[in-house]
């Protein structure tokens, strides 16, 4: 498929796009949490916008996250999805995180401009591993698995 990690990193991007809604989970103690959320991306960095919670909590004590994202299941020639597995930060108002989590946020929604709760957090997650699965490949001739490494 792609012959490089640059068209492959362009692909993952414009799917993540075409997605609104991921899972994120998380782990502590032994714990796993996986969370359903909206998204929003910045190429393959992912934002998630969140009030708090146990997701939070767990990645405030253990930073590594797997996120899944896939397209709604209509049949096995057309199947995509994506596994990422990455590092999670969290951004309070006033960090680099948060305002560019608010920016992802903005450019998403199409705003002009955005007024984001001072409760608020943003999850910045930054891909160490992207796995990709596109079974529309295989009607090009091409393979249907690839995996980004940054």
């Amino acid at each position: 498929m792609a012959s490089d990690d640059k068209e492959l990193e362009r692909l993952i991007s414009e799917f993540i796009k075409t997605q609104g809604m991921c899972v994120i989970a998380t782990c502590h103690d032994n714990v796993p949490r996986a969370s359903a959320v909206e998204f929003f991306p910045d190429g393959t960095t992912m934002y998630i916008l969140t009030e708090g919670g146990i997701k939070v909590e767990n990645i405030a004590a253990n930073r590594n996250v797997s996120v899944a994202i896939h397209t709604q299941f209509t049949g096995w020639d057309s199947i995509k999805g994506v596994q990422l597995t990455g590092i999670a930060e969290i951004g309070k108002i006033g960090s680099k995180i948060f305002k560019d989590g608010v920016e992802a946020y903005r450019k998403r929604r199409r705003l002009n401009e955005v007024i984001i709760p001072e409760y608020m957090n943003v999850i910045r997650i930054t891909p160490k591993r992207i796995e990709y699965l596109d079974t529309t490949l295989k009607a090009k001739g091409l393979g249907v698995k690839h995996e980004l490494k940054y």
